[in-house]
């Protein structure tokens, strides 16, 4: 695949999202470069994070422990091997029929696709601080239903409902997960008695 591929699926995806999904999904990608994908992604997040931060430093809303590069990029691709796998289970439970292969493919393009706005919200930020703002909410807005039509042509659910189903159960199975982790190895939750 080109530059000049990638650039016209990004559009496409941009554009269609649905169609752009379909034709993602008709190549073969091995499983192997589905993983190194994922691993590439999450290194580019966490070289762009750090970059952000030294460019525009201030305090962070994150703990101290995560602002440290190598773990933020664990964190992220932990995070995104997460949301993989409940993905796929939800959608799979959901009655969707999508192959681990499909989501990932789904969940390292729009990954790959949010790093090259990341860099473009990086420059804005350095140049036009305000426009950086607005082009990160509303990237964040438009990525959600670009990620609900992914989910659809993933799982062949046909349905974005279905789609938004499978993603707010696939976040709360995420959440209920780790919840339960930390209760289990971090020590009581904060706030509850270690009597209870």
């Amino acid at each position: 695949m080109t530059v000049s591929n990638l650039r016209d699926l990004a559009v496409l995806t941009i554009k269609t999202p649905a169609e752009a999904s379909r034709v993602l999904l008709g190549m073969d990608i091995p499983r192997e470069a589905l993983w190194t994908g994922l691993a590439l992604v999450a290194v580019l997040n966490g070289l762009l994070f750090t970059l952000s931060n030294l460019l525009v430093p201030g305090p962070s809303p994150l703990p101290e422990i995560i602002l440290v590069p190598a773990l933020y990029t664990v964190l992220v691709a932990g995070g995104l091997v997460l949301t993989v796998y409940a993905l796929f289970w939800t959608g799979r439970f959901m009655g969707g029929t999508g192959s681990l292969d499909d989501i990932m493919l789904t969940i390292v393009w729009l990954q790959g696709l949010r790093v090259a706005l990341m860099v473009l919200v990086i420059v804005l930020i350095l140049t036009v601080p305000v426009l950086s703002a607005l082009l990160g909410f509303a990237a964040s807005i438009y990525g959600l239903y670009i990620l609900l039509h992914f989910i659809d042509q993933a799982h062949r659910l046909n349905s974005l409902a279905k789609s938004a189903g499978v993603l707010v159960a696939s976040m709360a199975a995420i959440v209920l997960g780790l919840t339960l982790l930390i209760s289990l190895f971090g020590g009581p939750i904060s706030g509850l008695s270690a009597y209870v």
